[in-house]
């Protein structure tokens, strides 16, 4: 079982977005999760495609076209 702490921590160091999105390369709405993470005080890494309902299990390389839609709601 994971250290309670430490799964803690990870979780403070994170951000999450869960959306629908219309993706701009497949012309399809698509159930998205997208993560950042932060790597200092006062800067964050950029926002990544962690699972996407378009693409097989596992799998979640695509253009990530659909981040700057993402960005724009999150600010």
């Amino acid at each position: 079982m994971p250290n309670p702490e430490i799964v803690d921590r990870v979780l403070r160091l994170c951000e999450y977005r869960y959306s629908t999105m219309d993706c701009p390369h497949k012309r399809k709405l698509a159930d998205i999760t997208a993560a950042k993470w932060q790597v200092s005080d006062d800067r964050w890494t950029s926002w990544t495609i962690v699972d996407c309902s378009l693409l097989p299990a596992g799998e979640v390389w695509c253009d990530m076209k659909c981040l700057s839609l993402l960005e724009r709601r999150a600010n």
